[in-house]
């Protein structure tokens, strides 16, 4: 059976300053750097067959620091991206709640129905993201294999509330 260890990326300048990221490269802050060298440190006494990645750079910088203890290239992977959140990109909570308060109302009353304009729904995010999991765990793929999947805090939430059927 395939051991899937989820990470998510290093803390980065957006998180600091409370915005909707999305699939907008934020770089990590330096305390991102640091989180990112130090997951690298705790994994490197265990055995890794592969790092994959979301293909956005705050989740690259941190599957390379895991990689390197382990000669591995991390692959990156589209579909290990985070969830859109189109327009309200780049923007805080605050802006968001001013500039799109209908919107906003909606998505705190449901936020698996509400699709944010340019963006995605849950249920695509987990869609996606299962579909690379399901890559991996197929018949085919050698048995008994670890992998370190680094994507993103919403995204990861997501899927593992799918996989162990919690409601968010």
């Amino acid at each position: 059976m395939t051991t899937i260890i989820f990470v998510r990326h290093g803390e980065t300048l957006w998180n600091r300053q409370l915005r909707y990221q999305g699939q907008k490269d934020s770089p990590l802050s330096p305390v991102g750097m640091d989180q990112a060298t130090k997951v690298g440190e705790f994994l490197r006494t265990r055995a890794i067959d592969a790092v994959y990645s979301s293909d956005l750079r705050r989740a690259l910088f941190t599957a390379e620091r895991i990689g390197k203890y382990h000669n591995l290239i991390p692959a990156a992977d589209p579909r290990l991206r985070e969830m859109s959140f189109g327009v309200w990109e780049g923007k805080t909570r605050g802006e968001v709640a001013k500039e799109y308060p209908e919107l906003w109302e909606a998505r705190l009353q449901d936020v698996l129905a509400t699709r944010i304009p340019q963006g995605e729904l849950p249920s695509e995010v987990v869609e996606r993201f299962l579909s690379f999991l399901n890559e991996q765990t197929q018949t085919g793929q050698p048995k008994d294999r670890v992998i370190v999947v680094v994507s993103h805090g919403g995204a990861l939430r997501l899927v593992i509330s799918s996989l162990i059927h919690v409601p968010l």
